[in-house]
């Protein structure tokens, strides 16, 4: 409500022309709302990037909300089952591969931002970029956390209410903190505050290790590049032996237990030590896009043979564990030791190649061209708040159902009217709250350089 009240103030300020701090105009619902539809891009904007984001979320959505479905009860469940056990279902089937873009990502942006300022100053202030990343990602997160436990549980009701609704905000009402000190993934699927938020945790804990990656990259490159390696084949075979020993499964086939899934996301899914190879993959990514000048040309044999290998390499990682959808497949654990190990490789590699190549002038084709259309530079900016919404959404309407439905795929998992509530709700969050913050941060971070200026001039 407060910031509801600072909106509505800096509206009004804002479009009457009244002077004003900056910090209340950062509530500006005005200059927000600019800000969201603007196509302009900023300066050393990788083009490529939002409409990487923009498919994988696509895709995250169309996963969770096939997840969603299976909580619901159905007249035709064996129909359901049954049709459900098509290859093409792998769509659903392989949800872990769409968060492994938005690790890679992360590294990339940071391995980008970190070596520009080392670059242009000599010098990181690894305090500052701690604190930025906070106010970044904190006050979305409080919001959703604080709706979720003392808002949502009181404005429904049904059969499976209590499961996936209260039970949950009573979860957050004693294990908040762990989501604020980014822990909660090492607690659990079962115990943790916004399950859906693990990825979080991921990314501030890869964060935290990022400054010594890119400095030993950036100081020493042949032996940093040696050491991160060596890191991601460490990641990627510890993906493979815990799955195969454990006998766990990134991929949902049939007969896989409640257990086995959970010990799944426990034991390697919302692990950082799990998720460091696309990781690092992102960090070497954006350390190259910082030193190969924009008229980098390569040989077009190279340039052919890259995409004709990241093609393979993807449509591997994606088709290839098809049939392990069959409801006729028998669990093998080095099917999934070997899905868990490299498909998010398979998957990633092609994404870090097609910036690459249009980064650097190499290729102007439809896929890389799809990818760098401006429009997508709206939903990258609602992407945060889309990641954060959409599960309460999903479980609100799966507690408030009261009856046994006829499964239909296309009209359940395209549920338009469901869809159009993430959106708004995503807009929603991103001017009241996640715009705001960003402005704030802007502000205090601008005037932090010339504060330090202003105290060597009287030192």
């Amino acid at each position: 409500m407060a910031i509801f009240v600072l909106t509505i103030v800096a509206a009004l300020y804002d479009h009457y022309k009244i002077p004003a701090s900056e910090l209340l105009l950062s509530f500006s619902l005005k200059r927000n709302f600019k800000k969201l539809i603007s196509l302009e891009r900023r300066q050393n904007d990788i083009a490529t990037l939002h409409g990487i984001r923009a498919i994988n979320a696509l895709m995250l959505l169309l996963a969770h909300k096939s997840m969603a479905l299976f909580f619901n009860p159905y007249a035709n469940r064996t129909e359901m089952s049954e049709y459900l056990g098509k290859p093409w279902t792998v769509i659903g089937r392989a949800a872990s591969l769409y968060t492994d873009p938005f690790i890679m990502l992360s590294g990339l942006l940071t391995s980008y931002s970190f070596i520009g300022k080392l670059k242009k100053t000599g010098n990181l202030d690894i305090k500052d970029e701690y604190v930025s990343r906070l106010i970044r990602i904190v006050p979305p997160l409080a919001t959703l956390i604080l709706l979720c436990t003392y808002v949502i549980p009181y404005i429904g009701s049904g059969p499976q209410w209590n499961l996936v609704i209260t039970e949950h905000a009573n979860i957050c009402k004693n294990t908040w903190w762990r989501n604020f000190l980014f822990i909660h993934n090492y607690f659990g699927f079962e115990s943790m505050c916004l399950t859906h938020t693990h990825h979080l945790g991921i990314d501030v804990q890869l964060f935290v290790f990022s400054p010594l990656m890119v400095l030993l990259l950036y100081k020493k490159p042949k032996i940093g590049v040696i050491i991160l390696t060596v890191f991601a084949l460490f990641s990627t075979a510890l993906r493979y032996f815990v799955t195969y020993y454990r006998e766990l499964s990134n991929y949902i086939f049939f007969g896989t237990s409640i257990k086995q899934l959970f010990d799944t996301a426990d034991f390697s899914y919302t692990l950082p030590s799990h998720r460091l190879t696309v990781y690092i993959i992102g960090i070497f990514v954006g350390y190259l896009l910082r030193y190969l000048p924009k008229d980098y040309k390569i040989n077009k044999i190279v340039l052919y043979t890259g995409w004709i290998l990241c093609t393979i390499l993807c449509c591997c990682a994606f088709f290839g564990p098809a049939g392990m959808g069959s409801i006729n497949y028998i669990y093998n654990p080095i099917d999934a030791a070997m899905y868990n190990a490299f498909a998010p490789i398979g998957w990633c590699v092609i994404f870090a190649w097609a910036i690459v190549m249009y980064h650097t002038g190499n290729t102007n084709d439809w896929f890389t061209r799809f990818l760098a259309w401006k429009g997508f530079l709206i939903t990258t900016r609602l992407s945060y708040a889309i990641y954060l919404t959409q599960f309460p959404i999903y479980f609100y309407n799966v507690g408030r159902t009261r009856s046994a439905e006829h499964f239909a795929f296309f009209s359940m998992q395209f549920d338009l009217n469901e869809f159009l509530c993430i959106i708004v709700l995503s807009i929603i969050l991103t001017l009241l709250v996640d715009t705001p913050f960003q402005n704030i941060k802007s502000y205090l971070m601008k005037k932090s350089p010339e504060a330090t200026k202003q105290l060597s001039k009287v030192q």
